[in-house]
């Protein structure tokens, strides 16, 4: 005999199933809740998994040329959000520690291949002009990180420096120095070099640079030299001034024409005039029975330009033959070699020198230079009673 079920006793026995399927579903929920907890505090802060730890692993580039590309590759592993590189290119003879400031430009790497955990970046020639210091660094989307520490590509290159920090250039004259080229990071391209002046090629009018010889190419990480001549190409003027002259050196790379300077020298082109005071003089001549001198002075007031230190000659010419001698007297008994300078021209006139008027003409010569002036001198007869 069948023992019949309730209605009653059928609703709660569906109630309880459905209890326990609510409880069991929650129980799903806060386990897989309780997974996603874990896995997101490993990714933030935690060691986590593999899936979730960023590593990276690079073979350093050592040593590069002036101008050439150089090609950066790396292996990042995790999921990573961003790989970057940072990079700063300083002159061959300049260390990261001795630079005072440093701005590091920043690049993004690319995944070489889909799927794949190869980044890479190419710095273009273009830029490599000195030695390179970069470090890659990598994050994820959880705030993790990886980086580096800083590396240095050892480009070769070289410095341009003058020996000479002064020059003086006189007309019908030359001044010498030697320019040195010195070769850093395995640097030993030939090197031509140029004179600079004020940032153009072209000297000042009636000066040449001549190099000896024209092109040099340094030893590695040693040095070479080339005598540079600066002369005068005219036998009347060079302008005078102060000229502030730099050897420029250039080498070809890959990317074009890579230049260095040297540091900055002065190039003097001195130079003076003069005016002469009175321009005219008259003696009287006495008759007497002994001889008689008087003196009549001509100034001769120098004003020297750009450090002239080249001697001065003075001569005069015009003066009668007989009873009539010179002197020149110059003040404080030194010349200045800036600034203003009187020479006075004592002319020492006796009894018997002849009367007229003359035509005198001061010469002022040094340093390829020779100026003059022509002043007037009279002799005049007085009878003394």
């Amino acid at each position: 005999m069948t023992e019949e079920v309730s209605s009653e006793e059928r609703v709660e026995v569906a109630s309880r199933r459905q209890i326990f399927a609510l409880v069991g579903l929650f129980m799903v929920s806060v386990l897989v809740i309780a997974v996603i907890l874990a896995i997101l505090s490993a990714g933030i802060g935690g060691s986590g998994g593999w899936w979730q730890r960023l590593t990276m692993s690079h073979e350093p580039i050592t040593k590069a040329s002036l101008g050439q590309d150089i090609t950066l590759t790396v292996r990042v592993t995790g999921w990573p959000k961003n790989v970057t590189l940072y990079y700063a290119i300083l002159p061959g003879n300049i260390t990261l520690g001795s630079y005072q400031r440093i701005e590091w430009k920043k690049a993004y790497m690319l995944l070489i291949a889909t799927g794949g955990d190869q980044y890479s970046y190419t710095i273009p020639g273009s830029e490599v002009q000195g030695s390179v210091y970069y470090y890659i660094a990598a994050a994820d989307a959880y705030g993790n990180s990886v980086a580096e520490p800083i590396r240095k590509i050892a480009v070769g290159d070289f410095a341009v420096d003058i020996a000479s920090k002064e020059m003086t250039v006189y007309v019908r004259q030359s001044a010498k120095t030697t320019v040195v080229v010195r070769s850093f990071n395995g640097f030993s391209s030939p090197v031509t070099l140029r004179v600079i002046v004020g940032g153009s090629d072209t000297l000042p009018g009636g000066l040449a640079a001549e190099f000896n010889p024209v092109s040099v190419s340094p030893a590695p990480d040693g040095s070479a030299t080339s005598e540079l001549t600066i002369r005068s190409t005219s036998d009347q003027f060079i302008p005078a001034g102060r000229y502030l002259i730099s050897v420029e050196g250039r080498v070809s790379t890959p990317k074009g024409t890579m230049v260095r300077n040297s540091s900055v020298a002065i190039l003097k082109v001195p130079d003076f005039d003069f005016t002469v005071e009175p321009t005219s003089q008259t003696v009287s001549r006495m008759i007497v029975g002994q001889v008689v001198e008087q003196i009549t002075p001509f100034n001769i007031i120098l004003n020297i330009r750009e450090g002239f230190e080249a001697d001065l000659n003075f001569r005069v010419s015009g003066l009668p033959t007989m009873g009539v001698y010179h002197r020149w007297v110059i003040e404080g008994g030194r010349f200045n070699t800036t600034g203003t300078t009187t020479v006075t021209l004592q002319i020492v006139t006796q009894s018997v020198a002849p009367t007229g008027s003359y035509t005198l003409t001061i010469y002022v010569s040094g340093g390829g230079l020779e100026k003059f002036k022509q002043v007037s001198f009279i002799i005049v007869e007085t009878t003394q009673r």
